[in-house]
């Protein structure tokens, strides 16, 4: 007995819960409602299943996924031109002061079961508690203040690891942990790195050396992760050298034999359909495709869309819900009218630095080599310390008003307020007023620095395949830089009514004046590491940007940026808390129909959303079975 369930067997269950989506949040929701043997649970995933696949659980293997269509959708956005309004772009011709030069960027998300966290980096990041407790002033919603959601950061990780004190932390290994503010029985595994490049350690040490606010957190989980440390990441160490820790092991694998649950995977939902009978419609059914046909699925309770940032509202508006003029245009009718479906994505922007280091300097580059990726082979497979065992270990958030100088600061300032000034609606003026408050708070983690020992292609943002590849014959050392609470808002939108047909992707990449100013300073600090002792000493030159470009010239780092820039692969709020889904995740104006994914983030948090994702998946959870109580 096995929770993969054929065609057959699925279409003859009678189901209380649906899920569209396998992914990190569907999958948790899942295991969670199936505790209660009581309901049957079903989840439709488009990917395959996947279980056992060595690319997925081998953590260093993640360059070989994102970009290959065997475990990624490959969508790509519209190109990225800025400005929308034909007034606006018409200034702006042969001026390229917006947008990323017409790039069409490719949009990863796994194609597997378990969605992205099958794909992602495995970076374990829990943004501020500052931010969250925003959500409930934007929103209104204090349930998802910080404290609403810290039970279920909790909830989800079983760590591997333990306190060290905070001082070896600092001077050793800079791991900011203390075990209070971590789960150590949850499904998903963390741990920090068991190896890591030897210019990771002189990153850190520049860092402190320079002033930049690289002094760790008591924990950089707590709450508060100002400063630079070694980054937990999802990867589980309790057996064997290292495999990734993702929904489908953490949430499914322990959960196989449960008779209430069933996934059927390659089912490709197209719609759901509401029962228009009432007042206020029902989500009564949906339809999907798998072996050719297309057949239709009831739940009793209620549907539940786990389907991502880009499938949920596309789903929604494929069901007849969001904009009318947008479903008019793409032939749908509006069953339900709310004009901020498939508003308000918002993505992390990054662009990324590479350096060539002097001989002697190992970098991920020299796996490339026979001999050497054998023996990382060879000790992976015995449990050993391994490159193959880890992702990405070396992070840090630093606060703009920290290392802005006055100036740039200015400049920053005058971009917000310009920002505000032009707020198309209340809600994106409340939430650009929060922002603006973050930009002078030296407490605020504006922007997200990572060190990769590996080559970067930052022009290929195009194409992932391109951007991630190491380079044989290169030994290289790469920086990515990303803001943390972009200005920049996009769409995402159906343009026809063929489910199989990808929405138009428009996250309108450096469209916002701010993004660029703070993306700008992150490249100036990020080359200033590069040139500062001890770092310097491992650094032959500096690759991207090119070493003759001035590091010094803002209208340089601008032009830079703009060919430089794409996705951190954190897109989310596209079906947001207050504006699409009301405090208790159901979409307004829809009875029995609820949404558990990134797309409910109403304003962006700083770092990477796995972690943040799992924890809404959690609450989402105990949610549904209070509701069930009161049944």
């Amino acid at each position: 007995m096995s929770v993969i369930s054929t065609h057959e067997e699925f279409v003859h269950t009678s189901f209380d819960y649906l899920i569209v989506g396998g992914g990190t949040a569907g999958l948790a929701v899942a295991a969670r409602l199936s505790e209660n043997p009581d309901l049957m649970i079903g989840v439709l995933e488009a990917g395959s299943a996947r279980l056992d696949d060595l690319a997925i659980l081998t953590p260093a293997a993640f360059p070989n996924l994102v970009g290959n269509g065997k475990y990624d959708w490959l969508l790509k956005t519209v190109p990225q031109v800025g400005p929308l309004h034909a007034d606006q772009w018409k200034a702006l011709m042969g001026k390229k002061k917006a947008g990323t030069r017409d790039t069409v960027h490719a949009f990863p998300r796994g194609k597997a079961l378990g969605g992205s966290s099958a794909i992602n980096y495995m970076m374990y990041v829990r943004g501020q508690a500052t931010e969250y407790d925003d959500w409930a002033r934007i929103t209104g919603y204090n349930s998802w203040a910080w404290s609403g959601l810290k039970p279920y950061f909790l909830k989800h990780e079983g760590t591997t690891v333990q306190a060290q004190t905070h001082t070896k932390a600092e001077e050793d290994t800079i791991r900011a942990f203390e075990n209070e503010f971590h789960g150590f029985s949850g499904p998903i595994k963390t741990s920090f790195g068991n190896w890591s490049a030897p210019v990771e350690e002189a990153w850190h040490k520049t860092g402190r050396k320079m002033g930049l606010q690289w002094t760790p957190p008591k924990d950089a989980w707590s709450g508060s992760h100002l400063g630079g440390y070694s980054n937990l990441s999802t990867i589980d160490r309790t057996q064997g050298s290292g495999t990734r820790s993702y929904a489908v092991n953490g949430y499914i694998a322990p959960n196989l034999a449960r008779r209430n649950l069933k996934v059927l995977t390659e089912a490709a939902v197209t719609k759901v359909v509401l029962d228009q009978k009432s007042e206020t419609p029902i989500a009564a059914s949906l339809t999907f495709i798998n072996e050719g046909k297309e057949v239709t699925v009831s739940a009793k309770q209620e549907i539940i869309l786990a389907a991502g940032v880009v499938q949920t509202p596309q789903l929604l508006e494929l069901s007849g819900i969001g904009r009318h003029d947008v479903l008019k245009s793409a032939g749908l009718q509006c069953i339900v009218q709310n004009d901020m479906v498939g508003e308000q994505l918002v993505d992390h922007p990054v662009t990324a630095l590479s350096y060539d280091l002097i001989d002697g300097e190992f970098s991920l580059d020299q796996l490339t080599k026979e001999a050497i990726l054998g023996e990382a082979m060879r000790k992976y497979s015995l449990g050993e310390e391994s490159p193959l065992a880890n992702g990405i270990n070396s992070n840090a958030f630093l606060a703009i008003a920290q290392i802005a100088t006055p100036d740039e600061l200015s400049k920053i300032n005058e971009a917000v307020q310009s920002a505000i000034d032009s707020a198309p609606d209340k809600w994106t003026r409340a939430e650009r007023q929060i922002l603006a408050e973050r930009i002078n708070d030296p407490l605020t983690a504006s922007l997200q620095l990572a060190l990769l020992p590996v080559t970067l292609d930052p022009a290929r943002f195009d194409d992932q395949t391109k951007l991630l590849a190491p380079g044989v014959g290169n030994n290289r050392c790469s920086i990515i830089v990303a803001v943390s609470h972009p200005f920049s808002k996009g769409t995402i939108h159906v343009h026809c009514q063929d489910p199989m047909v990808p929405p138009h992707i428009d996250p309108r990449y450096l469209q916002s004046r701010v993004d660029v100013e703070m993306l700008s300073v992150g490249l100036r600090v990020a080359d200033e590491m590069f040139r500062t002792k001890p770092l310097a000493d491992k650094v032959r030159s500096r690759v991207f940007p090119k070493a003759d470009m001035d590091m010094g010239d803002p209208n340089q780092r601008e032009a830079y940026l703009r060919g430089h820039t794409g996705t951190e692969y954190h897109p989310c709020g596209t079906a947001a808390l207050g504006n699409v889904v009301d405090e208790s995740l159901m979409v307004l104006g829809v009875q029995r129909l609820r949404v558990v994914d990134a797309s409910v983030i109403p304003s962006h948090v700083s770092g990477n959303i796995g972690d943040l994702v799992y924890a809404i998946a959690e609450k989402a959870a105990d949610l549904i079975k209070n509701d069930v109580k009161k049944q």
